[in-house]
């Protein structure tokens, strides 16, 4: 009797099982919905205790604050390096995280948050919010100060800590530094190193030669070259040295794709014997993907370099 009632039931329990996971699942999309509703409010009644009048940037449901207007200043374009400092609050005035008295934040605009994660991870800021500051530097230019109203949902609802309950809303102020293009981020390193430039072509390279040798050829395609180099981006910062390797100098053929393009161009604009700087634009060097965990994308790259022979 027992296991016929059971087999009775089976259907009713399955359709009852059913049911209960489908309910699940739609209280799971109420939820989300129902935070987005209560961000937004918590963001308007923030924004009407403190008398703020913010702008809604589209429909992302961020809301920001010009404190300091430049509105002649440039804005950031992808590839661009924006420097800033950063302070993050929650709504009721807790501070989270702060770079004021700091160094700035050095952010490769149009690169993703995630790539920056992985990148620089000993911040608050970094490790849990993300997508919003980076949203907010949309519309900052030069020289302004931004407030960044920024609900949960553009950071994925947030996991949540000690500090910053899951789900919260948070308030970002920035202060924009700089915002330099490459090509700026170029002449600034020639001119903090003095150096003096002896050619520049249309495709960004320039070449400053320190120890010319106006009677050798200038290297051309096919040919064989070994080299020595010093590799530095734009900050100073040295990712590669031929010097500090066992075999202390490099070849390749020139024209072959067997370096980035802007050795294999540059290199033909030099002789056997001479050296020289060879600067250059990212398009020209590892591009919009980089290369390890030092040259990030759109980085420009600076090389000091010596022709040792050619053949």
């Amino acid at each position: 009797m027992r296991s016929i009632l059971i087999r009775a039931f089976l259907p009713l329990l399955t359709l009852l099982a059913g049911l209960w996971l489908t309910g699940c699942q739609q209280d799971g999309e109420a939820l989300t919905d129902r935070k987005r509703r209560e961000n937004e409010q918590e963001i308007q009644q923030y924004l009407t205790a403190n008398k703020l009048q913010a702008t809604q940037l589209g429909t992302t449901g961020l809301y920001y604050i010009k404190n300091v207007s430049a509105p002649a200043n440039q804005t950031a374009n992808v590839g661009d390096e924006v420097q800033f400092f950063a302070v993050s609050r929650r709504l009721d005035g807790t501070v989270l995280d702060s770079t004021d008295g700091k160094n700035p934040i050095f952010y490769t605009y149009g690169t993703s948050p995630q790539r920056v994660n992985t990148l620089i991870n000993n911040s608050f800021l970094y490790k849990n919010i993300t997508n919003g500051m980076f949203l907010g530097l949309s519309v900052a230019r030069k020289g302004e100060n931004l407030t960044l109203l920024v609900p949960s949902y553009l950071d994925d609802g947030r996991s949540g800590s000690l500090t910053l309950p899951q789900y919260s809303p948070i308030r970002y102020d920035l202060r924009v530094k700089s915002i330099r293009t490459e090509d700026q981020q170029i002449e600034d390193y020639i001119a903090a190193n003095k150096i003096n430039v002896t050619k520049k072509l249309d495709n960004g390279i320039r070449i400053a030669t320190t120890l010319a040798k106006p009677d050798s050829a200038l290297i051309t395609p096919g040919q064989s070259v070994t080299v020595a180099y010093t590799g530095r981006l734009t900050d100073g910062t040295v990712f590669d040295n031929s010097r500090a390797k066992a075999d202390t100098t490099f070849g390749f053929e020139v024209g072959r794709s067997q370096v980035v393009q802007g050795w294999d161009l540059g290199i033909q604009q030099v002789r056997r014997g001479e050296r020289f700087f060879l600067i250059f634009p990212s398009a020209l060097g590892y591009g919009t993907t980089g290369s390890g965990t030092i040259i990030t994308p759109f980085k420009p790259l600076a090389f000091e370099m010596a022709v040792l022979r050619v053949k």
